[in-house]
């Protein structure tokens, strides 16, 4: 593997401003690691590049000229997730219905990228509708894990961490709403940043136009979150920092957040661990997940942290909380995006279809739809809303004012194919941390013997997002951080 694939995306970027490189080097010996792996992986699903050989060019000449005021990322490559609106690219959400959509417009979270200097090379694959925590969908099939071909790669950004894991892209942009940039970075052995509720505008993801934002607010509003992903995690800080602010379109957004100071300081800092985190539905936690947050306490309390483990049963009722908050949005309901302009759609003609093989939607929506339909009764959220706050209040004031919690971002490392059908509520581990709006933070911390990324999740309170960045980046040099895989 080429040097280039190993180092983090500012010291291409400063490599590149000392013209040590070029922006057209960078980019190809990017696009050569993508075709060397997109055939075993399916992660990418549409190139674009044609015109980042242009940019690329362009920024070559440019640089020929003068680099005394470059952008902080420029000649940087980057990819994107396939339900960002991008330019000239197709934004289907993998559903059958979007299949031919093509946008004339930029995703806010993208258009600072290019701002910034990168460069887009393409869009990577989701779930159908970003619904699942693996990436397979009826337009552009399944995507593996680089790791163990015969494993998820995750969802819904699934795409995204598989080729970030492979070392074929230096910088991701995700999404989020119940764990679908951590689970991905977790089983794909990258980082991934899960910001604080509103610090991102969610302005071009799948499936809002720009429209939809002037009435998007209250209750109206998604738990989605825009964040990113990395190989190495430096850069998470850096494009936190590039992304996140009002765009004035979505009205939510933080207007002028301040993204606080890194910290290399963890004497006397609160430290909260949970090794095996009880959630109802959810299966137990694996030991060697356990272990893995076990590790980074006592490394924490060698260095002078006040580390205490926090009760298992605390997030017990997670999982139901995080369905009625989810619930009790006012937005539209799965089965009404699912059926697109197909009024009359039969779920049951549907199972059928996905049992031979021929089905044109998969079979977790289909589920959850059928659920939906049959699911009549009112009910009233505000018992359950209140009790989510009450965890919230009550894990900040555990925390204090500068603590962070350590907790896996999974049971068990990236599963088998298909495999995520038996245990549909693993999810929560990571997705709790959604509805709650704490900032999270994936960091890989090595392989297991079978050879699969182990991780582990750092939150802290909301708007300190800082702190779990900069426990992430720690964990990296004490623990390895990401690891080229052996398959390529």
């Amino acid at each position: 593997m080429n040097e280039l694939l190993k180092i983090s995306a500012t010291d291409i970027a400063a490599r590149i401003a000392k013209k040590e490189i070029s922006p057209s080097e960078v980019l190809e010996i990017h696009i050569e690691r993508i075709e060397q792996v997109n055939p075993s992986l399916n992660a990418m699903v549409e190139d674009d590049f044609v015109r980042a050989r242009k940019l690329a060019h362009e920024q070559t000449e440019l640089l020929a000229k003068d680099n005394s005021s470059l952008p902080p990322l420029f000649g940087v490559p980057f990819t994107v997730k396939e339900m960002f609106s991008y330019a000239g690219m197709k934004r289907t959400g993998g559903s059958i219905h979007h299949k031919n959509d093509v946008m004339d417009w930029d995703a806010t979270v993208v258009s600072r990228m290019k701002k910034a200097g990168a460069i887009p090379m393409g869009t990577t694959n989701v779930p159908e509708l970003g619904f699942w925590f693996e990436s397979f969908n009826p337009v552009y099939g399944r995507t593996n894990n680089p790791y163990n071909f015969g494993r998820t790669c995750g969802g819904s950004s699934g795409g995204e961490g598989a080729l970030l894991g492979a070392g074929a892209t230096p910088l991701g942009l995700g999404s989020d709403i119940g764990g679908s940039i951590r689970m991905p970075a977790a089983f794909c052995g990258v980082f991934g940043h899960k910001p604080s509720r509103y610090l991102l505008p969610l302005t071009g993801h799948f499936p809002f136009s720009r429209d939809d934002f002037k009435n998007m607010v209250g209750g109206k509003y998604p738990f989605t979150s825009m964040g990113p992903m990395t190989r190495k995690a430096s850069d998470l800080y850096t494009m936190t920092k590039i992304l996140m602010g009002s765009d004035g379109i979505d009205l939510e957004t933080v207007k002028n957040p301040i993204l606080g100071e890194r910290t290399h300081e963890w004497a006397d800092r609160k430290v909260l661990i949970c090794p095996s985190p009880v959630f109802h539905r959810a299966r137990s936690t694996d030991d060697e997940m356990a272990q893995v947050v076990r590790n980074c306490g006592k490394l924490f309390e060698e260095l002078g942290a006040h580390v205490e483990e926090l009760d298992p049963r605390f997030f017990v009722r997670g999982t139901d909380l995080w369905f009625s908050a989810l619930q009790s949005s006012k937005g539209k309901k799965l089965y009404q995006t699912l059926r697109g302009p197909n009024k009359n759609l039969s779920i049951g003609k549907e199972l059928l279809k996905v049992a031979l093989g021929r089905g044109d939607y998969t079979f977790p929506n289909l589920i959850v739809s059928l659920g939906e339909m049959f699911d009549k009764s009112e009910k009233d959220f505000t018992e359950d809303l209140a009790a989510l706050q009450k965890m919230k209040h009550e894990l900040d004031e555990k925390l204090g004012e500068d603590g962070i919690l350590l907790i896996p971002p999974h049971p068990r490392v990236a599963p088998k194919h298909r495999a995520p059908l038996w245990s549909p509520f693993d999810f929560i581990y990571a997705g709790f941390f959604t509805t709650t709006g704490h900032p999270a933070t994936v960091a890989p911390m090595g392989l297991n013997p079978e050879g699969l990324p182990l991780s582990v999740q750092i939150v802290s309170r909301h708007m300190n997002d800082h702190l779990t960045l900069s426990c992430a980046e720690f964990l990296e040099t004490t623990f390895g951080g990401w690891q080229p895989p052996q398959a390529f």
